[in-house]
């Protein structure tokens, strides 16, 4: 059984690496190296898996799974699952492929691995999709979304491509519209087109414009699929996109030919054969469709002895045509030898003997003609088989690299989780700055901080401090989110400490923020200089009489009153902390008297600003007012519980779009 890879027109465009055979052989040497030496943990389990890919071997694979429910290691047994279920899918076995992809899936979706689980729907769509369309493109939607939310626009566009290869009923060169749903097929090409040209690769932008080419053709308009096909083929030919060039050609050739324009034709079809023939990969079956395209050609122009050339090396490219000529060879044959028999038993009579005679030459002759295209068919056979023979010699050379392709997306891999893994411990390091809770708790025994960030570090942060009877509690909002967020949550963490420990007044405090800030970053009226700062609402709150002193920059604070229906709203100041504000900016304080029962809310604005619900618009801060009073009689708790669940309800499959981070206290 051949093997095919379909997974390999996704990872083509991940990596332009080549890996030579010598160097995969070091890189499994050393490999097994590191696993004799091994200790049975999870990091084993990722050496069997990559052990598993690079020698395709299930064996690895095998391993790794034990070991992976030996220490109860979900990822590793997902992974393993899916080495096992590529490996038969890789040899044909599909029904096998396919088992093992279901329960590497039911794994990846228990363990929340969503790039691992976008990459087995993707591949169980493969397999549905021969026979049931529909399923296939519901597994291709489920990969898709999965793919948005990580922001993979890369696939995002393959899957769009996939999807509108199961509409258009089509993978390959001058394949007949099966589904009839051209349109829809067409919607999903455009909007794959839409993201390879804002991403800028132009391999696949070019088969993007081949995609869609053949849909208008489908759909009678055939001057905007010309169109299409002449703009792909610039492309194509700008970033050296061989196959891209080869099926443009190849399809502006037809065009041109049925136009009767056959010189134009012919130049497309040798652009296409120079490049198909020359490669030592070569497709037979793009080379035999090209080989036949130039035989017609070449004979619309008369030149006959060139189209029979090229009709003998499209026959010589179709692995049936051996079969073929040696039935018929067989057949010719028997019916000579027939005819000889017959002739050999003839009564022939006396008077016709010179006659005879000369009909018998006539026979020789017509055999030795015979015996002499049997040689010619012989050879041409025997060029057939060899043909054939180098055809599963480059069949195995696919295949291999098929495998080096699979292997960098690998390294890929590798190197995307030693990214991920950095940005896990500068949460670590964040989180540190961050106070306790359970200090804010033991100041503030009815209070609930909410913390989301968007991505694993976050640009919002929340402070506290106590100084004797007076608790100081803040929340901020930096610019960006992120690394580049997280970075000026810890400057603005540590300079509110510097301030804390000389001032008392909370808009003192703000601006002694604002300079420290501005000195951090060396802020100054200069093009270069950064802009980053904050936003931030503060509080300092007296337990001895419950006087609240706020002051803001660009952040409000909100109080609702025991058994009120209002939210009572202080504004804050204007401008930002730090970035384009001046060193000398003054920060009002607005001092409040609170009860017990009254609650107040700090904020950034990340909650209200949230896309969602049916119309997919921002929640908005009017809503968010609406909801926080129709809580009021629930504890703070269960306040933070509520603002929690109904936030991501209110997201659905929509991405966050910001940081997250609501904080309310109750006196």
């Amino acid at each position: 059984m051949k093997k095919a890879f379909p997974y390999f027109t996704f990872l083509l465009m991940l990596s332009t690496a080549s890996i030579d055979l010598s160097a995969q052989q070091k890189t499994i040497d050393s490999l097994e190296n590191v696993l004799r030496y091994a200790k049975e943990d999870t990091n084993k389990v990722i050496l069997y898996r990559n052990l598993c890919f690079y020698t395709d071997s299930l064996v690895y694979a095998q391993e790794g799974l034990k070991l992976s429910e030996k220490l109860n290691y979900t990822k590793g047994k997902a992974l393993s699952l899916e080495c096992i279920a590529i490996i038969n899918y890789a040899e044909g076995k599909y029904d096998i492929s396919l088992d093992y992809f279901i329960k590497a899936m039911k794994l990846a979706e228990s363990s929340g691995n969503k790039r691992l689980l976008a990459e087995i729907y993707k591949f169980i769509g493969f397999i549905y999709r021969p026979n049931d369309p529909n399923i296939a493109t519901e597994y291709y939607a489920k990969s898709l979304r999965i793919f948005s939310e990580l922001h993979d626009e890369l696939s995002e566009s393959y899957l769009y491509s996939a999807i509108g290869n199961v509409y258009e009923g089509t993978s390959g060169i001058g394949e007949k519209n099966k589904n009839g749903r051209k349109h829809n097929a067409l919607e999903y090409y455009l909007k794959s087109l839409e993201i390879r040209e804002k991403i800028g690769r132009p391999g696949e932008i070019a088969s993007s414009l081949n995609e869609t080419s053949r849909v208008y053709e489908l759909l009678g308009k055939r001057k905007e699929a010309a169109e299409l096909r002449e703009k792909g083929l610039l492309i194509a030919e700008k970033a050296g996109s061989l196959d891209n060039i080869i099926y443009l050609s190849n399809l502006m050739a037809q065009e041109y030919f049925k136009k009767k324009d056959f010189k134009k034709a012919l130049e497309y079809q040798l652009r296409a054969y120079k490049i198909v023939h020359s490669d030592k990969n070569t497709n037979y079956s793009i080379l035999g469709e090209v080989a036949q395209g130039l035989a017609s050609t070449y004979t619309a122009l008369g030149d006959y002895k060139k189209a029979a050339e090229f009709f003998q090396l499209n026959l010589a490219c179709n692995d049936s045509v051996k079969a073929r000529v040696n039935n018929v060879n067989l057949i010719n044959l028997k019916f000579t030898l027939s005819n000889e028999r017959e002739k050999q038993h003839l009564s022939i009579k006396d008077a016709e003997i010179d006659k005879q005679k000369a009909i018998v030459d006539k026979q020789i002759i017509l055999r030795n003609s015979f015996l002499a295209g049997l040689g010619l068919v012989i050879a041409l056979g025997v060029f057939i088989f060899r043909s054939y023979r180098e055809k599963q010699k480059t069949n195995r050379e696919l295949d291999l690299k098929n495998k080096k392709i699979e292997f960098a997306y690998l390294i890929i891999e590798e190197k995307t989780k030693s990214i991920t893994d950095s940005i896990r411990y500068a949460l670590r390091i964040q989180r540190a700055t961050l106070p306790h809770r359970r200090d804010i708790w033991a100041a503030l025994h009815q209070s609930f901080v909410l913390y989301k960030p968007k991505d694993i570090v976050s640009g919002d942060f929340y402070w506290f401090a106590k100084k004797e009877q007076t608790v100081f509690i803040a929340a901020a909002d930096c610019t960006g989110h992120g690394v580049p967020g997280a970075f000026m949550s810890i400057i603005g963490s540590e300079k509110l400490n510097d301030a804390v420990r000389n001032e008392n007044n909370p808009s003192e405090i703000l601006s002694q923020l604002n300079i420290g800030i501005k000195t951090a970053l060396r802020q100054s009226e200069s093009v270069e200089s950064t802009r980053d700062g904050m936003d931030i609402a503060l509080c300092s709150i007296d337990l001895t009489s419950n006087i609240l002193n706020y002051a803001g920059a660009n952040r409000p604070l909100w109080i609702i009153r025991k058994n009120s229906t209002e939210v009572e709203e202080i504004k804050a100041v204007k401008t930002a902390i730090g970035g384009l504000t001046e060193a000398s900016q003054h920060f009002d304080t607005h001092t409040l008297k609170l009860f017990e029962g009254d609650t107040f809310f700090i904020f950034s604005d990340g909650y209200a600003d949230q896309d969602g619900g049916e119309k997919g618009k921002k929640l908005m801060t009017k809503k968010f007012k609406e909801m926080l009073v129709s809580i009021q009689s629930k504890t703070l708790k269960e306040q933070e519980a509520y603002l929690d669940s109904y936030f991501d309800k209110w997201r659905g499959n929509k991405q966050q779009l910001d940081d997250i981070l609501v904080i309310g206290v109750r006196i």
